[in-house]
């Protein structure tokens, strides 16, 4: 049973380096077997195709950054602090693991839209995260903490939102490699834009 679940992670982790490195698009399960040092017979054993096996590698990510999130957060009190250590969490797995996530958001279409079972799934999982996040935003309306007058699940797409373009915006435009102070620059601007706006005022 250790050895199925040895060779299971060893695809998934093979083929989330070669998404790195060649991106979704050019991945075959032929590249996956050979990366992986196994038969190409093997990879079939686990995953019926290139769909169900970046499917699986998404999920495996998600999960990771959502668990890691969710464990900083939940150490918070303050409802605004828990949302600046959320993003601040967010852009740091996003930057930790940069050149995978660098693939995903730019080759996103290719990702989302190839099945329609890939697609749910995304949709499932952002839903886990801006629900997540929405349940922030509502019980910082009933502490008193946010205005009454916001819908927490928009909220939380926007701000979901948010973080994902200013990743994009520094993949496409080449910004060097990303430092502590980046990140935390970063962090602050988005909290700052979905606190405060833009306004003088």
């Amino acid at each position: 049973m250790a050895e199925n679940i040895d060779k299971y992670e060893l695809i998934l982790l093979s083929s989330r380096k070669l998404i790195e490195e060649i991106g979704f698009s050019a991945l075959t399960m032929d590249k996956v077997a050979q990366k992986a040092g196994i038969a190409k017979g093997t990879v079939y054993l686990y995953f019926k195709d290139k769909n169900e096996l970046l499917e699986k590698v998404l999920e495996q990510g998600f999960e990771r950054m959502f668990e890691r999130i969710k464990s900083k957060v939940n150490t918070q009190k303050g409802h605004v602090e828990k949302l600046r250590v959320l993003i601040a969490e967010n852009i740091n797995h996003i930057y930790e693991n940069r050149y995978f996530f660098k693939t995903i958001f730019l080759d996103e279409v290719n990702v989302v839209f190839l099945k329609k079972k890939s697609q749910e799934s995304f949709n499932l999982r952002r839903k886990k995260y801006t629900d997540f996040i929405g349940e922030i935003i509502k019980s910082g309306i009933e502490s008193g903490e946010f205005r009454h007058d916001l819908n927490p699940t928009k909220v939380g797409y926007m701000l979901v939102s948010l973080i994902k373009t200013n990743a994009i915006y520094n993949f496409l435009n080449n910004k060097p490699e990303f430092t502590e102070e980046m990140i935390k620059s970063d962090s602050e601007e988005i909290f700052n834009l979905l606190i405060y706006g833009i306004s003088k005022h």
